[in-house]
């Protein structure tokens, strides 16, 4: 051991605080390399091969059990058939439909008729020929030799169906042939029962059809004549609504009237002006009057000029005269009684001009009452008008009903009559009833399986639920396994491996010289770090392993390292250094022990120094963020190449990102195997923010082997915590 030590004394210079850059989370890492993907894949495969193994072969086992199981307790069935042509080839029927629509039969809002389309519902039909009243016949035929047949037994067997071809423009149309198939284990059984079925079925479609359609056809002969009669009794009731109120259309006479209306009372309007204006003018003409202004009053009539130029010709002649005359000379007089005969003239017709106007007064009073006459005689009609229009209505709906109703019926009993026609040709067997015979010429089996096909559908489905199994244990369990995992979930540089076997100790040992030399080369650092943080996401994950391994290794390679037991709470670097811890960091400050006395030399490396946790003290956080504290760890890093601090894990607690802001960095450790990745993925987000610089990753207690600066070696720590 080198006994010549530099003093500790704090009174040294302190050294510059590096720029580090803060702790970047894996959500703003780059893109993951396919590398990663690739690798992470084959190391699912190696640790859940057991399990993948396991599946497949369970999977291929109970498949090929149960198919081998199936194919023993199921017995063969075969199958037959028979077809038969349920309409006519030819277009007799459609151009006879055709004719009738082109007559005016076709139902009214029923689409335009197709000739093309068939005229049987081919659906209702094959549910009657499988119906349990076409089938009691049938089954009790098949009942004299197979005793157990049963209703439900022969339809669980017994398919119909309507054949189809495919177009030219690939639509699937419909033909007018009905196959019948029937399956069974026994061929002969199914020979008998297509033999009866294909009896009862061509000799349903001679009697029961038949049947069946002319009782639809009495049906609507009872009804027509109803129909007919509702029809005419509605036309009737709506002639004499017409007649009796004297309207054809009872929305165009409301037009009509509401026009009338509308005419009367802009003439009532007019009336209404006019009766004013000639009460004012005969008003005004009458005042006029009385007040002897007769120029005024006789301003319109057509003569009045004539007499005024005689009246005032006159009264000159009176004032000419009077000068040499007296009021009683004839001729004075004479002028005078002239003068008072044109005066008279105009009073009377003034009196003329005022009564004529007068007259207007009563023309007008007269048109007015008669207009009034009107709009109440037309007001009435418009209130009479709705109920009116609303029987006519009534009675128009019912007759459209009616009128429809009968459309019906007619054109449907022509169709049943077409359709009656048709069924006196019975149904054609164009196909026989025969069993489906194979290749060879035996009957075939029904639903039979490629053996080979289905036990490679059963290896393949076992290896992808192998594989599935496998990749969903692996994801579920939230546990790291790989340094690739660790790397890919932090998102941060892969300082080293450290393997799990210790059989390999130089391995081992190399991890720890990999680990410092990967530190150094970080480019954050120029000249290289100083001071070290180790700490991990939760206790156990082998943090303090680390700190102890790194600094002797470092310490081996000729550098003063001093190894700091920073975690107050649960310290272990006395114990796995084989130290004392009477004397230790918190006695430095509770104590006033001196650093020469607490700091104690390691047994193991020269150039190594270590610096205990001391005794237990109740706040370690009031301890770690105290002035004297800083200027401790200022003095370190000027006395030692290397101080590496053993802190508290990271989660819950706040000692580690505390001295980590006061060194170059953190050293992150995960323990392969058992360091979850929540917890690790919460570790790194506490970090984030408290923007602690984070150097990068110690993937521990490795199961992987590899090479190179990061390979994957195979050792064991020796890893006591808690």
């Amino acid at each position: 051991m080198n006994s010549k030590q530099p003093p500790l004394s704090t009174s040294t210079g302190i050294s510059e605080n590096r720029s580090i850059q803060p702790f970047q989370s894996s959500a703003t890492a780059n893109t993951q390399d396919e590398q990663w993907d690739l690798s992470w894949v084959g190391a699912v495969f190696r640790r859940r091969a057991k399990l993948i193994t396991t599946v497949i072969i369970g999977t291929v086992v109970v498949g090929g059990g149960l198919l081998f199981a199936v194919k023993t307790l199921t017995p063969a069935k075969y199958a037959g058939q028979f077809q038969f042509l349920v309409e006519p080839v030819n277009a007799d029927q459609q151009q006879a439909r055709s004719s009738a629509q082109a007559q005016g039969s076709q139902v009214q809002g029923a689409p335009p008729f197709d000739p093309v389309r068939s005229s049987l519902d081919y659906e209702t039909q094959i549910r009657i020929l499988q119906s349990p009243k076409l089938m009691d016949g049938i089954i009790k035929e098949l009942q004299t030799r197979y005793p157990n047949v049963t209703y439900e037994k022969l339809l669980l067997n017994l398919k119909l169906e309507r054949l189809t071809t495919v177009s030219l423009d690939s639509k699937e149309q419909g033909t007018k042939i009905i196959q019948v198939t029937y399956q069974d284990s026994d061929p002969e059984k199914i020979q008998f029962v297509l033999n009866e079925l294909s009896k009862a079925y061509l000799q349903y479609s001679l009697k029961d059809r038949q049947s069946t359609i002319r009782q639809g056809i009495k049906f609507i002969d009872s009804q027509l004549p109803q129909l007919q009669q509702q029809v005419n009794s509605l036309q009737g009731q709506i002639q004499d609504l017409r007649e009796r109120n004297g309207i054809v259309d009872p929305e165009r006479e409301g037009t009509q009237l509401t026009q009338q209306a509308g005419n009367l009372e802009l003439e009532s309007s007019t009336s209404q002006v006019q009766l004013a204006e000639a009460q004012a003018k005969t008003e005004t003409l009458l005042q006029q009057f009385q007040s002897d202004n007769l120029s005024s009053v006789l301003g319109e009539a057509p003569y009045y000029q004539s007499l005024l130029n005689q009246y005032q010709d006159i009264g000159g002649q009176i004032a000419l005269q009077s000068a040499r005359l007296q009021p009683d000379n004839p001729e004075m007089q004479a002028l005078l009684e002239k003068q008072q005969n044109l005066q008279t003239l105009m009073d009377i017709e003034a009196a003329r001009v005022v009564n004529r106007t007068a007259d207007s007064i009563t023309v007008a009073e007269a048109r007015d009452r008669a207009i009034a006459q009107s709009q109440a005689e037309v007001n009435q009609e418009i209130q009479l008008l709705p109920a009116v229009a609303r029987q006519y209505d009534d009675l128009q709906r019912e007759l459209a009903l009616a009128t429809e109703s009968l459309n019906k019926f007619s054109s449907r009993r022509e169709a049943l009559q077409i359709d009656a026609a048709q069924e006196e040709v019975p149904w054609e067997l164009i196909t026989p009833p025969k069993l489906v015979l194979d290749r060879e010429g035996n009957p075939e089996k029904v639903g039979a399986v490629n053996d080979n096909l289905l036990l490679t559908a059963i290896v393949i489905l076992g290896i992808l639920l192998g594989v599935g199994i496998g990749f969903l244990v692996e994801i579920t369990q939230d546990i790291l396994q790989t340094a690739d995992e660790t790397k890919r979930t932090t998102g941060l540089p892969l300082l080293g491996t450290v393997p799990l076997d210790q059989t390999r100790k130089a391995s081992f040992i190399e991890s720890f010289y990999s680990i410092y030399k990967n530190i150094r080369l970080l480019p954050s650092f120029d000249p290289p770090a100083r001071a070290l943080v180790i700490s991990s996401p939760q206790p156990g994950d082998g943090k303090t392993t680390i700190a102890v391994n790194l600094a002797q290794a470092v310490a081996a390679m000729g550098k003063r390292v001093l190894l700091v037991d920073a975690d107050l709470r649960h310290p272990q670097v006395h114990q796995v250094m084989s130290l004392p811890n009477h004397q230790g960091l918190s006695d430095i400050f509770s104590s006033n022990v001196s650093l020469n006395v607490a700091v104690q030399p390691s047994a193991m490396r020269d150039n190594l120094m270590v610096l205990t946790a001391g005794q237990a003290i109740a706040d370690p956080l009031e301890l770690l963020t105290s002035e004297k504290m800083r200027a401790l760890m200022e003095h370190f890093q000027t006395v030692f190449d290397l101080v590496i601090y053993d802190t508290p894990p990271l989660l819950g607690l706040a000692d580690s990102g505390l001295l980590a802001s006061q060194t170059d960095g953190l050293v992150l450790v995960a323990r392969m195997g058992k360091t979850k990745r929540s917890a690790l993925a919460q570790t790194l987000e506490e970090l984030k923010i408290s923007s602690t610089a984070v150097l990068g990753v110690v993937a521990n207690a490795s199961k992987e082997t590899g090479n190179g600066p990061e390979g994957y070696y195979r050792a064991r720590t020796f890893e006591q915590e808690s």
